[in-house]
């Protein structure tokens, strides 16, 4: 190969490796000269113990107790488990998410619903002192991104993360009264102001010929034990069953006792067995129909349904 030739190679070289670093690194590099940084980054997800959500001039507020969130300003509410990990997994996200600039005019926060007025205000804390303070608005286009800026500044951001569906809900409320496995409740006491009575569980052996065909082993019955014995009817208390057992709320209300009746002993029903003691208190109906409701072993204050509560409201002739 002659001088000339090897010239020639390595100007080409030369150009292709130019190329490369033009459409790669370099490219890159200028690309990123455009992208805003996620002000977010710094902000250690397991060093926030308070977070406060300002919605609608409703403010909720979150505070970290070992791996769950209470609800600030009540005595013994939880976010719900699942948002509660989501809490967690999702601001990781969003942290590490990328962020794109939407627009740099104040004017059009507005538009985004990143202003005060509109959007949902969230403040992230430790220890009281205020880790990262931004507003989001509304949901991209995509609907996997949202609007968000921070208040001090004229900027509105895309974020690529599930920012929206995460701070935009109006209840943060775990709503469950009970949650218990109802194979294990073996015995279940009715109690009213003029009346009471308690029912209970008895295995018997399986008929081989029996006309509804089931499992060999044995069929759970039940039957009155106080005050006197009596027949029950299995299906009847399987509905009974169902509620003492797994039990949500409707509804929240406002944690007084007053006006709801919960201290006359209207209706108190205990669902006992193994590893489990759930007593329903039910009180007297709001002005939208739904019964007051608490726990025994607590003064957490629920709104249970009108077809729940006379589910429980029952007679010894009931579940005959």
């Amino acid at each position: 190969m002659n001088k000339k030739n090897l010239i020639l190679g390595g100007i080409l070289i030369i150009l292709v490796a130019l190329a490369y670093f033009y459409q790669g690194p370099l490219e890159e590099w200028r690309a990123g000269l455009n992208k805003p940084d996620n002000f977010l980054t710094q902000i250690n997800v397991n060093q926030i113990d308070k977070i406060k959500v300002t919605k609608s001039g409703e403010i909720t507020i979150l505070e970290k107790q070992g791996d769950k969130w209470k609800i600030g300003g009540t005595k013994n509410f939880y976010v719900k488990n699942e948002l509660a990990n989501s809490l967690t997994s999702d601001l990781k996200k969003i942290i590490g998410s990328k962020v794109e600039l939407a627009s740099a005019n104040k004017d059009k926060k507005g538009d985004f619903q990143t202003d005060q007025e509109s959007g949902v205000i969230v403040k992230l804390s430790q220890n009281d002192e205020i880790m990262a303070d931004f507003v989001v608005g509304k949901r991209g286009i995509d609907f996997t991104s949202a609007y968000v800026s921070e208040p001090i500044s004229d900027n509105t951001y895309i974020f690529k993360a599930n920012i929206y569906n995460l701070f935009n809900r109006d209840d943060w409320y775990d709503k469950t009264i009970f949650s218990s496995d109802k194979k294990k409740i073996s015995k279940i006491r009715f109690q009213y102001p003029n009346r009471e009575f308690t029912i209970a569980s008895a295995d018997t052996e399986t008929i081989a010929n029996k006309d509804i065909a089931e499992d060999a082993g044995s069929i759970r019955m039940w039957e009155g034990i106080l005050p006197y014995k009596f027949s029950v009817n299995k299906e009847k208390v399987d509905e009974i069953l169902d509620i003492m057992s797994n039990l949500t709320a409707v509804k929240i209300p406002e944690q007084t006792f007053e006006n709801t009746g919960l201290k006359k002993n209207l209706i108190i029903i205990q669902a006992a067995g193994e590893d489990i003691d759930n007593t329903l208190m039910i009180g007297e109906a709001d002005e939208n129909g739904l019964y007051y409701a608490k726990k025994a072993d607590s003064d957490n204050i629920y709104l249970i349904t009108k077809e729940q509560r006379d589910e429980l409201n029952k007679k010894i002739r009931d579940l005959r």
